[in-house]
């Protein structure tokens, strides 16, 4: 089907980014190739959002700006914290007329058709949240790929591929568009991306699920897709150890939000048990890099859980 390309359906693309150059600019240039299948592209936008602002990422917007088939718009969110990139993100879109927003990671790479999957997806459905897909790194190591912590959506962790609290798996503000009337209803209550989640991430399931709370109508557009990079410091043990731990922060800070004291103990019993189990395991996978690096991120996790359980506190894994 054809998307409808009057004006009135002005289209945000939104990205946040904080220091990192080299991903912005594979990001923009995947944009030249950008499939609008008709649409009006003087309805489409890119926003990016410098959440630490630096004249060379402003000097790369504006060099790339004259090589797209689409208006770019630079602006800068000093306050540190992706929440506050986010948050930026909506105002400015909102601002500039936008019908819709879509949001995609800095270091992430679109297929041409992306965006035109996601607005076929509203247009058929009506909805006010549409979840892109992903796929994995392709140059993420063997090693990575076979470990576990990665997987993709096509590998749900549970059978009916939802998460714990209902959203698909692969729901993520890396591959989304959201409608200007549900995020103005959000707005209403505060920040559309909770500050509590501004150095932890987790901030774009919170937004989904108080969407969902205030009646928003969900889709999946499977055919949107975008592949998520990974910049190499990720595939270390010091970024995984980093990115475990604050994935379990993030975690307490979901249930804070939306579960109950029951469901938290029993997080945190749950997070002592596997880490207990991966500490017996670690010195049996020392052959394996793969099962090695499993256990040493699902160590760092629950550690996580247990820090931010018992002391309210979080990683600023943002801010570094």
């Amino acid at each position: 089907m054809s998307v409808n390309p009057s004006v009135d359906n002005r289209v945000a693309i939104c990205v946040c980014t904080y220091g990192r150059g080299n991903a912005l600019s594979r990001l923009l240039a995947s944009m030249e190739d950008i499939d609008l299948s008709g649409y009006n592209p003087d309805a489409v936008e890119l926003i990016v959002v410098d959440n630490r602002p630096d004249p060379a990422t402003r000097e790369l917007c504006l060099e790339a700006a004259g090589r797209l088939p689409l208006r770019l718009h630079y602006t800068e969110e000093a306050e540190p914290g992706i929440t506050y990139a986010r948050n930026r993100a909506v105002a400015v879109a909102l601002e500039r007329g936008a019908s819709f927003v879509a949001f995609i990671d800095d270091d992430d790479q679109p297929r041409p058709d992306w965006l035109i999957r996601l607005l076929e997806c509203q247009a058929s459905s009506g909805a006010d949240l549409v979840f892109g897909s992903w796929t994995l790194d392709d140059q993420m190591p063997r090693w990575a790929r076979e470990s576990g912590i990665f997987r993709a959506p096509d590998k749900p962790k549970r059978k009916k591929g939802t998460g714990r609290y209902g959203l698909p798996e692969y729901a993520s503000t890396c591959n989304i568009l959201a409608g200007r009337a549900i995020l103005a209803k959000v707005a209403a209550g505060g920040p559309v991306f909770s500050h509590a989640f501004r150095f932890s991430g987790g901030e774009d399931k919170d937004f989904f699920l108080r969407a969902c709370d205030l009646g928003a109508q969900v889709a999946s557009a499977t055919g949107s897709i975008v592949q998520r990079n990974h910049d190499p410091e990720r595939y270390t043990t010091r970024g995984l150890l980093r990115r475990g731990f604050k994935n379990g922060c993030s975690r307490v800070n979901m249930a804070s939000s939306h579960g109950g004291r029951g469901y938290r103990l029993r997080m945190l019993g749950s997070a002592i048990g596997k880490f207990a189990i991966s500490l017996f395991f670690l010195p049996f996978s020392i052959l394996s890099r793969g099962f090695f690096m499993h256990h040493l991120y699902r160590m760092a996790k629950s550690c996580g859980v247990m820090y931010s359980s018992l002391t309210g506190r979080t990683i600023n894994y943002y801010s570094s």
